[in-house]
């Protein structure tokens, strides 16, 4: 079946006018309005490192156990405002006093037998002995007197030879006895020589100065505050038992912290000593604080599943608000730059392996190599390439 003329030639200019209008559509640039942009401005940009960080005592006071000992009371509180030197607590140590009861009888035994060795043999002695000596030395008189008339009786032939021996052997062992007593007195007066009176002497002066340090150490039962300020992070309970040298508890002055901010090691390299500080608590949710880094962390250490460097900051705008063991969020600001050509980071791509832009002009978008300066995790500085005021695209790979 044949198709009319008339009908294939409006067939045929409905086929060429699509193809032009597809052409058309196809072929055209888009209008600006299909891009989101935004104007390159020049404001202050800032680089900075977000963090954690634990406010602690600018200059506390660690109070240590000076002795082993059970926590018999606890004068203060957490919280409590205490004067150098007021009590704080006190230990009792019974190790101590049993030791010192031992030391202090061990001393006065040591006493009694030094003044024996100093002033000699007692009265008593001396007596017992010089009345045996009177007693034998009598006998020995009396031996001699018998004896004598004995021979007297020999030599007129009134008596045996056997006789006069026997009252010589009995006056020689009366005289033998006298000796020894004698021997034996002398022997009592020079008891105790210089060597061992110098030796009691030193004997006495040790377990005194044995008795007087456990009493210091008795006295350490006391434990005073070291210095003024307030109590915090007290440490012991009534009724537990605490090593010499542990820690007890801890004193600051209010309003005297700083903050210990807790910088991951890839930041490290970027923070430095007297960069600006910025510190907000959730607790008080509208104020804030500032401060400066006062010293660089010295090491990395673990924390958690972090590798953190400590970095010491003082705090300079009213610490009065924040105490001891709070956690705060911490804004390091180690880069800044005034005045700075700032664009979105998003706004930045490479091409060809340089750093671009897109800006929008009047003859459409165009691609424009820049130099970049600071970048933070929101705006990138322009330092050349873009002017203020440029319309730039905001995703232009969308």
């Amino acid at each position: 079946m044949r198709m009319k003329k008339p009908v294939l030639i409006a067939i045929t200019v409905l086929v060429v006018l699509g193809a032009a209008a597809a052409f058309y559509f196809v072929g055209r640039r888009p209008e600006p309005s299909a891009f989101a942009t935004v104007q390159a401005a020049r404001h202050e940009i800032r680089v900075v490192v977000n963090t954690n960080g634990i406010i602690e005592p600018a200059d506390r006071g660690d109070v240590y156990a000076p002795i082993d000992g059970f926590v018999a009371a606890i004068f203060q509180k957490d919280g409590a405002e205490i004067r150098q030197g007021q009590p704080l607590m006190r230990l009792r140590s019974e190790q101590i006093r049993a030791t010192l009861a031992e030391a202090n009888a061990a001393l006065l035994a040591a006493r009694r037998e030094a003044r024996v060795v100093e002033t000699g043999p007692s009265k008593d002695e001396l007596a017992a002995i010089d009345a045996s000596l009177a007693e034998s030395a009598l006998q020995l008189e009396q031996q001699n007197s018998a004896l004598a008339a004995e021979e007297a009786l020999y030599e007129k032939k009134a008596t045996t030879r056997e006789a006069v021996e026997n009252l010589r052997k009995q006056r020689d062992l009366a005289g033998v006895r006298v000796e020894s007593l004698r021997q034996r007195r002398r022997e009592l007066l020079a008891r105790y020589s210089p060597e061992d009176k110098q030796w009691e002497r030193a004997r006495i002066t040790e377990l005194t100065k044995q008795v007087e340090s456990l009493e210091r150490e008795l006295g350490m039962e006391s434990v005073p505050a070291p210095s003024s300020g307030r109590v915090y992070s007290l440490r012991v309970k009534e009724g537990s038992f605490v090593s010499k040298g542990q820690l007890l508890a801890q004193i600051y002055k209010p309003g005297g912290v700083r903050l210990r901010a807790y910088v991951d090691e890839p930041d490290l390299g970027r923070v430095r000593k007297g960069q600006q500080v910025r510190i907000e608590w959730d607790g008080l949710p509208n104020e804030h604080w500032t401060g400066v880094v006062e010293k660089q962390a010295e090491q990395v250490v673990a924390m958690n599943t972090r590798s953190i460097g400590e970095v010491l900051c003082s705090i300079e705008s009213g610490p009065e608000g924040l105490i001891p063991n709070l956690n705060v969020r911490v804004e390091i600001t180690t880069d800044r730059k005034e005045n700075a050509l700032a664009v979105p980071r998003s706004a930045v791509f490479s091409r060809e392996g340089k750093p671009s832009v897109m800006v929008l002009r009047a003859t459409g978008a165009a691609t424009v190599p820049v130099e970049l300066g600071l970048v933070t995790p929101e705006e990138i500085e322009i330092l050349r390439g873009v002017e203020p005021g440029d319309a730039v695209v905001v995703n232009p790979g969308t």
